[in-house]
């Protein structure tokens, strides 16, 4: 397991700007949010899902913003399908609706809401994986601060994002020592059971790990000077102002056919699984 989320390699990614990578992330959070068809998300979905390949190779499927994000897929599809107010009309499953007590019937316009809103949110989450795993805690730092954000803001959200694997490496240590300790694993239920003795010695290892690091940062005077000096510095290269001027072009264009067209909406025309992948135009 990775001590930080920063992944090194040599690809455009890691060698693009840190200002140009938070456009990125701010654009692809408009475009999913843009329109309301799973072909325009979808194509947004698999375009930073391929970003995180090109970039970081297979470490893509074992991140654990991956594996968040297709938990979350199927958390949606299901909840969206049997609870959403525009759920009426069943979905068929081999020619039988599936409903629940309470809730009723599995719906068309569920699943479609449902998929819409994985796809917005996995493409965010995947392009803001791109961006911790291409981007080096010390030119995050840089980046942000030259953007006007105040340096110990930018330490702090530097070491709160680097922090994430080494909360998960010590979960996954307490949870081994509980099993070997002879935690009960039977059912779903005692796998929650067995949070709590998880909870608590993860969160008194993270307060001791805090309080070693304050101390650390005060032994080395951190915060004294007003304008510390960076490792290295960061410019814009061409090929990071050509990625800027093709996130505008895209951002115009989406935005003239959201204003031509609409927001793709087909949940009002949807009567069998195909109406779910049909055209909206």
């Amino acid at each position: 397991m990775n001590i930080t989320l920063y992944i090194p390699g040599n690809s455009f990614f890691h060698r693009c700007d840190c200002r140009i990578k938070l456009l990125l992330v701010a654009a692809v959070s408009v475009l999913a949010f843009l329109f309301f068809s799973p072909y325009n998300t979808g194509i947004l979905f698999i375009a930073s899902f391929a970003f995180n390949l090109m970039s970081i190779g297979k470490r893509t499927f074992s991140h654990i913003l991956t594996k968040m994000v297709l938990i979350m897929g199927i958390f949606l599809m299901l909840m969206h399908g049997f609870v959403n107010p525009k759920g009426i009309t069943p979905a068929l499953f081999f020619g039988r609706e599936i409903s629940i007590p309470v809730f009723g019937a599995y719906t068309l316009e569920g699943f479609y809401l449902g998929m819409v809103n994985w796809f917005r949110l996995g493409s965010i989450i995947m392009t803001a994986e791109l961006f911790v795993s291409t981007t080096s805690p010390n030119d995050m730092i840089v980046g942000l601060h030259k953007l006007g954000i105040p340096y110990n803001f930018c330490f702090m959200i530097s070491m709160s994002l680097q922090l994430i694997p080494v909360s998960a490496r010590e979960a996954t240590i307490i949870q081994s020592a509980q099993r070997a300790r002879g935690l009960p694993e039977k059912n779903l239920a005692d796998r929650f059971k067995g949070l709590l003795p998880m909870f608590v010695p993860l969160v008194v290892s993270s307060l001791d790990r805090m309080e070693k690091t304050s101390m650390a940062l005060e032994c080395r005077g951190f915060g004294n000077s007003k304008t510390p000096t960076d490792l290295s510095d960061i410019t814009v290269r061409k090929a990071d102002i050509c990625l800027a001027a093709s996130l505008a072009v895209i951002l115009v264009m989406s935005v003239v056919i959201r204003i031509r067209f609409g927001s793709l909406n087909m949940t009002e025309h949807l009567r069998s699984w195909a109406d779910c992948f049909r055209l909206p135009l």
